[in-house]
């Protein structure tokens, strides 16, 4: 493998196996908020019989984007570029790419383009993401890419 190889593959393994639980994780925390705010499970199966593919299309495409956008993380940590724009670009990337996909997804697969569980709940979520997401969630996972490389080149040169 060259040096390139194993940077990417690094940086997609390690954006995949340290995000893709979290963000699925959250994706249940939603749920069970919502039922414990409204007291009962309707505004769930509200949620998931208007979103049940589009929740599907945004969990494939968060695993897609992640494996990409993890790549890009460790070419942009092995070029020593900016740790704040290198966190934010990744975060920025995968947040946008899955709610557009959910979004687009949402209007496709609807009859109508329902505003409330179609628009208003993905972009409140889509802005709390975009958010909270690079500070937490994409600097622990900048740090663990990070020494994951350092980790791999310490390896290969012994």
């Amino acid at each position: 493998m060259t040096e390139q190889e194993i940077i990417e593959s690094t940086g997609a393994k390690a954006s995949l196996s340290l995000g893709l639980p979290i963000g699925i994780a959250a994706m249940v925390l939603f749920a069970m908020v919502a039922v414990i705010i409204t007291g009962e499970s309707l505004f769930l199966f509200g949620w998931f019989f208007t979103n049940g593919i589009s929740t599907l299309g945004l969990l494939i495409s968060f695993a897609l984007v992640l494996w990409y956008a993890g790549k890009l993380l460790a070419r942009d940590i092995n070029a020593n570029k900016n740790r704040f724009r290198s966190i934010m670009k990744y975060s920025t990337l995968v947040n946008f790419v899955i709610w557009s996909v959910f979004m687009l997804v949402h209007l496709i697969t609807n009859k109508g383009f329902d505003t409330y569980f179609g628009l208003e709940i993905p972009l409140t979520l889509a802005v709390i993401s975009i958010l909270f997401t690079p500070f937490t969630v994409g600097l622990w996972i900048y740090n663990a890419v990070a020494k994951k490389l350092k980790n791999a080149f310490a390896r290969q040169s012994s």
